[in-house]
């Protein structure tokens, strides 16, 4: 039986605080190394399309190496979340902006100056959750702003999620606006949605 989403959330959150800080920068490093091989990933850079990524907060896994292995490829086009005041938007990731600020609710974010990025531009996104499964569904942690950015996201886009090898569960609740993931990235095995492998 699939529990419920509240009872997941606690189960990951409370499993997430207990990684140590060594376990929890190793598996950061290798998710990092493998986002960085993926085929969406080169192919972006190459045809200078943005990609998203999220900046860690808490005990979600840190994907900052990936994000600053992509910035340094000739027209990489990067962005993350910024909160606007009523929700949150894409902005550009650009050294000419200055340094990341802390938003409302603690998470870094490019300043006021840099520029927005439309959602739909965007060929990867780089994606946290407290969950997945293997064909793609995410459990987010329940203020469905990932969710109302990622509904605005080209169909094509890939989209990856980043977990722990644990985070990958049997099920999760599916509700009717859910966006599937592309792939789920983690420290061991990766799963792809689309082939289930």
């Amino acid at each position: 039986m699939t529990p419920g989403k509240g009872e997941l959330r606690d189960a990951m959150r409370a499993r997430c605080r207990a990684e140590p800080a060594a376990s929890r920068a190793a598996a950061s490093d290798a998710v990092c190394r493998k986002l960085a091989d993926r085929e969406e990933v080169r192919r972006a850079i190459a045809e200078r399309r943005p990609i998203a990524a999220y900046l860690a907060i808490g005990n979600e896994l840190s994907v900052d190496g990936f994000i600053m292995s992509v910035a340094r490829q000739p027209g990489a086009s990067l962005a993350t979340p910024r909160w606007n005041g009523t929700a949150y938007e894409l902005a550009a990731v650009r050294e000419s902006d200055g340094p990341m600020v802390a938003g409302p609710l603690g998470i870094r974010e490019p300043g006021p100056s840099a520029p927005t990025v439309d959602p739909a531009s965007v060929a990867v996104w780089i994606v946290p959750g407290l969950a997945f499964t293997a064909d793609g569904l995410r459990l987010g942690h329940g203020g469905g702003w990932y969710d109302r950015l990622l509904a605005a996201a080209a169909p094509d886009s890939a989209k990856l999620g980043v977990a722990y090898d644990f985070q990958v569960v049997p099920g999760i609740p599916a509700e009717p606006h859910d966006v599937r993931m592309t792939a789920v990235v983690t420290p061991g095995v990766s799963v792809t949605a689309q082939s289930m492998v």
